[in-house]
């Protein structure tokens, strides 16, 4: 990232520390900074090659990538609807406030000509009884509303904003045994128009983020150090 950094301008340098690596940033701007090597950090450098292979032909063929849940399915199917449901009205009033939520309500054609009040959709997959559920975002009630569950592809043309999840995901999160940015990091997908900041994942890191939800935040290092989050699956 620092090297990426460097080549987009020359105003200042970016110094990207490996691990171990320790900085010295002098007082004036006129000295270079310098940097040195602790003693007890080790880099594994086969493990680094290894991983670098790995990136590179992901990059070159990235593939399908297929979503996994996270987090082990609630044990009280019915409760943990319900915890959803109870949440969806925040969601939607935290979202009008969003950049994504304001470029939802400004936006009136998409792909298959005037839009309804329904502007962005939150597929949530593997629900109770092994069923989709699929909540629309209402612009005149800021709301989510439940509609008829469509495929993939359908729900992609109908709104300009979409994110899908797991269920059990969603309910780990809303009770601090997962943190979003687990989430969005390998088990949600996202479409949208417009920049990558209008994005659905970038609207739930601003909803969901410790910033804004410290009590989600601090649940859930209560349940890391209990060791009561329980992820499953992989990334």
């Amino acid at each position: 990232m620092a090297e990426a950094a460097n080549g987009l301008q020359n105003l200042f340098r970016v110094h990207g520390p490996r691990p171990g690596e320790r900085l010295a940033v002098p007082a004036s701007p006129a000295e270079k900074v310098t940097s040195d090597q602790v003693g007890w950090v080790r880099i594994d450098d086969d493990f680094e090659y290894e991983a670098l292979i790995a990136h590179a032909a992901f990059l070159a063929d990235p593939g399908d990538v297929e979503l996994s849940p996270l987090a082990e399915p609630p044990a009280d199917q019915d409760q943990a609807l319900a915890v959803v449901r109870a949440e969806l009205p925040r969601l939607g009033r935290e979202l009008l406030a969003t950049g994504t939520g304001m470029l939802a309500c400004s936006i009136h054609e998409y792909l298959s000509g005037p839009l309804g009040p329904h502007r962005a959709v939150l597929r949530l997959k593997d629900g109770p009884g092994g069923e989709l559920l699929q909540f629309a975002w209402d612009v005149t009630s800021a709301d989510f509303v439940q509609v008829e569950a469509t495929g993939r592809e359908e729900a992609m043309a109908a709104y300009p904003f979409g994110a899908q999840m797991f269920f059990q995901d969603y309910v780990a999160l809303l009770t601090g045994r997962l943190q979003v940015w687990d989430v969005a990091g390998g088990a949600m997908e996202c479409w949208h128009i417009g920049r990558p900041l209008d994005s659905l994942v970038y609207a739930f890191f601003g909803i969901y983020g410790e910033h804004q939800r410290p009590d989600l935040a601090a649940l859930s290092y209560v349940n890391l150090a209990s060791g009561s989050t329980a992820p499953v699956g992989t990334r």
